[in-house]
């Protein structure tokens, strides 16, 4: 009921809830191996899965409601579910099965828990989330070599051997690959933010190029027929901070090694979204055409290279003409006297002169609360101008709600 309820409630009604299903889950103690001692193998694993599940969705809610204590920490120790199928689990076994090699039907579970249970341990996380917990953290600040190993160690164990001809499989691949490079985005810009030392042209190319990469494998996802089993997934997952990345590096940039290709995997993702999962009324619109012409005028406004001018991108085009057919709708508005509170957008009565709302009603998987590192206030308009060695430590990505990530 709570999950089928989640796309209309406001996160903050549904805590309640939801913290009544954590304290009965505690009180069953299916979130300690010690209590899941006491259960036939096959009840032990479903209350694993169902804690998981309870892990993920309360997390979120928690970042939704501006809330700092989560319930993906380290204080217990349920095992991330098996990887085998449902088949392999029956009522009456008397040991856990065996893992399998292979892809199962449980493996978007799996690796979504295994890479949850990876993060839940590091300091990077617990330093937003419960402070507190800093120092029982197996994991300090996450470095390049142990990002990489993480991200190989994921492909060798599970997505090298699934089918991308398999919807599921296709899911958990470009899923996975997704948050591992929003991860690595993060992390790059809480290293730069956080260091005294000036950001560098190398440190610059390594978060974009992990923006990059986010916004091309949710492209892969949101252009492939295969999704169509997933798309209520989907939908609540706008990757709005490799945009808001690109955006500023553009800002900052206009004409870096790879500006085409930044430009490139924006339209493409915008070309799979707009007007197919989400249109001119959807909140995400209210904020990011700004930074995305912002962007753009940097690049009108710099001295162009010989030989490297750049066509108007698409998502640019897309954006100015929604924008004009926007501002042509206010205008017979107001010549027939209506007002329409949806395009009633601010003083100056432009499209971008709003500021963003303080909340999104839908929500995401977790993870997303690790943009939040300094708190700023849902109520503060993320849209004004950040430098981009700082902004990582202002924004509030609680705002993007449904609308950001996992």
């Amino acid at each position: 009921m709570i999950i089928s309820v989640r796309p209309s409630v406001d996160p903050q009604s549904l805590s309640p809830m939801l913290g009544i299903a954590i304290r009965i889950a505690h009180r069953m103690g299916i979130h300690s191996e010690f209590a899941l001692r006491e259960c036939t193998p096959f009840e032990a694993e479903m209350r694993r899965r169902l804690w998981w599940s309870l892990a993920f969705f309360d997390t979120r809610m928690a970042e939704l409601g501006n809330s700092r204590i989560v319930t993906l920490d380290p204080t217990w120790d349920c095992k991330v579910p098996l990887n085998v199928s449902d088949a392999d689990l029956r009522p009456e076994m008397k040991s856990r099965p065996t893992p399998r090699k292979e892809p199962t039907d449980a493996i978007f579970a799996v690796v979504r828990s295994e890479l949850g249970d990876h993060i839940r341990h590091t300091s990077f996380h617990l330093d937003f989330a419960n402070p507190a917990l800093v120092p029982i953290a197996k994991y300090g600040f996450p470095s390049a070599d142990h990002l990489a190993k993480l991200e190989q160690s994921i492909e060798d164990r599970y997505l090298r051997s699934c089918d991308q001809e398999n919807p599921l499989h296709f899911m958990v691949i470009w899923t996975i690959r997704s948050q591992l490079s929003k991860y690595q985005l993060m992390v790059h810009n809480a290293r730069s933010s956080n260091s005294p030392v000036q950001t560098n042209e190398v440190d610059f190319d390594a978060a974009t190029g992990s923006a990059i990469r986010f916004l091309e494998c949710n492209t892969k996802m949101m252009t492939s027929p295969m999704i169509k089993g997933f798309v209520w997934l989907n939908q609540m997952y706008f990757p709005f901070p490799g945009y808001y990345q690109i955006a500023q590096d553009l800002k900052r940039r206009p004409s870096f090694e790879h500006a085409q290709k930044a430009w490139d995997a924006a339209s493409d993702n915008w070309d799979a979204w707009f007007n197919v999962h989400i249109g001119s009324d959807s909140p995400i619109f209210l904020l990011l055409p700004k930074i995305i012409l912002q962007a753009w005028e940097a690049y009108e406004a710099s001295p162009q290279p010989p030989g490297q001018t750049l066509n108007t991108p698409r998502i640019v085009l897309s954006i100015k003409e929604t924008l004009a057919r926007i501002a042509e709708n206010e205008r017979r508005n107001k010549d027939v006297g209506l007002v329409n509170p949806s395009t009633d957008l601010g003083a100056s009565g432009g499209p971008l002169s709003m500021s963003t709302p303080a909340a999104f009603a839908n929500h995401t998987l977790p993870f997303d609360h690790l943009w939040t590192e300094s708190g700023m206030s849902s109520a503060t308009d993320p849209s004004a101008q950040f430098p981009l060695d700082t902004y990582m430590n202002q924004m509030d990505w609680t705002v993007f709600g449904g609308q950001s990530g996992w």
